[in-house]
């Protein structure tokens, strides 16, 4: 009766034994496909390839794309309402007209030249005294 046993063991660890190498086997050729479809990029884009790959598991894309999302998608923001509110005048808007139009008169007054050191300039680039 031991006989039997030991035989199903044996068959059973050898197995276990095909199934982790064959395991090993598809690690060590992921890791080559990852280091091959990652060599030079950045994080973003090791990123993007993963989520985009149809042979990863879901929960594996579904996270890569989460990741990915701040980067891709701008962030959705509510819009701040500006808080309006008239100011009191301290001086009356027909004082604020009259001295406008007392600057504006003041300007039109003016001559259109400046004196400088003694020399007129007629505003065309020469300082020639004969305008």
């Amino acid at each position: 009766m031991d006989v039997q046993p030991q035989t199903d063991l044996k068959a059973y660890a050898e197995r276990l034994e095909v199934l982790c190498r064959a395991q090993a086997d598809e690690i060590t050729r992921l890791r080559a496909e990852l280091a091959r479809a990652t060599e030079g990029a950045g994080a973003l884009a090791i990123l993007q390839s993963l989520y985009r790959d149809d042979r990863l598991p879901e929960a594996l894309r579904a996270k890569c794309a989460i990741g990915c999302l701040p980067h891709e998608e701008p962030r959705l923001l509510p819009e701040r309402q500006l808080e309006l509110k008239a100011e009191e005048l301290s001086v009356p808007l027909a004082e604020i007209v009259r001295l406008q139009r007392a600057r504006a008169d003041k300007l039109l007054l003016e001559p259109p030249y400046r004196v400088i050191s003694g020399q007129k300039s007629n505003g065309n680039g020469s300082d020639s005294q004969d305008d």
